[in-house]
């Protein structure tokens, strides 16, 4: 039994693992939300997903087969859901409509037209107001007893000219932990920071946010340059009992032009009620990333951004990195996101 194997593995270590689960002859359960380790194990069509994200009738989803076959069933399953919600809700919104509007004729100031004797008069009245318990009985019988769906990614967009200079590193070293490094940034460039653990990654990260003093070079992040980064870890809340939107209102208080956190489609309003403290890890990364986002960044530095994420919000994040003027930079093993990253540059440490 393991729970989320492959958190800050290297490369090198990736390998072993993924070699030595391959060939193993026993019994395998695997808690992971990595895309590469999935598609490894489920290779020959016998692995069995279950997918404990939400569905429309609450219980969980079993899939046997690939890792291409879970996700299409999936995205079939999702997409049916968002239709027979949708259509529920359109049914129900309809349905009040018809009742404001009987209601309206009723009440507003609606008379018979003259020359109608009053019998008539009193009848078509009878008949306005029995057309609105009609239409309220209706009402009352439908219920939208689907779920909403939850919600999508919506990442902000961000106002970074093309070119603009944001970030200048010149032979950036700390004695014992990185090797110098050279690093130029623009808006809209986007670049990939590899290495082996303890190659220095997450310390150069650090420097650039300022926590670290660099031991020789520079570091120079451009006048009215705003960084926001995703650190591998979460933060340490310090009022773990407030509300997960209050986290986030707190927070995103400090920076003009933030997105509301429902606006974000990150964590949905159950989550957004519960205490910080007692979020899942992937709740509270969720979280953690929308916070970063509400700093309207010009340059985002993600580490480990995939950790505790699951593999569709990931495929999400994948595509709007991919799209965002931000100049954007990815600190990652993992192997799908390497992978789909592909064209980026990269900057390789160790």
């Amino acid at each position: 039994l393991l729970d989320e194997p492959t958190n800050h593995l290297d490369a090198t270590a990736l390998g072993f693992l993924t070699d030595q689960l391959t060939a193993w002859s026993g019994g395998l359960g695997v808690v992971t939300h990595d895309r590469a380790l999935l598609r490894d194990l489920s290779a020959d069509g016998r692995a069995t997903f279950l997918d404990l994200d939400p569905t429309a009738d609450g219980t969980p989803l079993l899939v046997t087969g690939t890792y291409d076959a879970w996700m299409e069933r999936r995205l079939a399953d999702r997409a049916r859901w968002e239709q027979e919600y949708a259509a529920q809700v359109a049914e129900h919104r309809r349905l009040e409509s018809a009742v404001a509007d009987a209601r309206s004729r009723l009440t507003d100031n609606w008379r018979p037209p003259k020359g109608h004797f009053k019998h008539k008069r009193a009848t078509r009245a009878d008949g306005v107001v029995q057309t609105l318990h009609r239409r309220e009985r209706e009402l009352a019988s439908h219920a939208v007893e689907i779920p909403e769906p939850p919600l999508e990614l919506c990442w902000p967009n961000a106002s970074v000219p093309s070119g603009k200079t944001l970030l200048t590193c010149t032979d950036v070293a700390v004695s014992g932990r990185l090797e110098p490094v050279t690093l130029d940034l623009s808006g809209g460039e986007h670049v990939l920071l590899t290495g082996p653990n303890g190659a220095g990654k997450s310390t150069f990260v650090d420097v650039i946010e300022g926590a670290v003093v660099p031991t020789s070079g520079t570091v120079q992040v451009h006048d009215g340059v705003r960084v926001g980064v995703l650190t591998q870890h979460e933060p340490v809340w310090q009022h773990p009992e407030l509300p997960a939107a209050e986290v986030y209102a707190r927070h995103a208080a400090r920076f003009d032009g933030a997105p509301g956190l429902a606006s974000l489609g990150l964590l949905d309003r159950a989550a957004r009620s519960t205490p910080v403290g007692r979020l899942s890890q992937g709740q509270q990364r969720r979280l953690h990333l929308a916070m970063v986002l509400a700093e309207c960044p010009d340059l985002l530095i993600l580490d480990e951004p995939t950790n505790n994420l699951d593999a569709v919000l990931v495929d999400a994040v994948t595509a709007a990195v991919k799209d965002t003027a931000a100049g954007v930079i990815v600190v990652t093993h993992d192997r799908q996101m390497l992978r789909d990253l592909g064209q980026w540059s990269r900057v390789e440490l160790g």
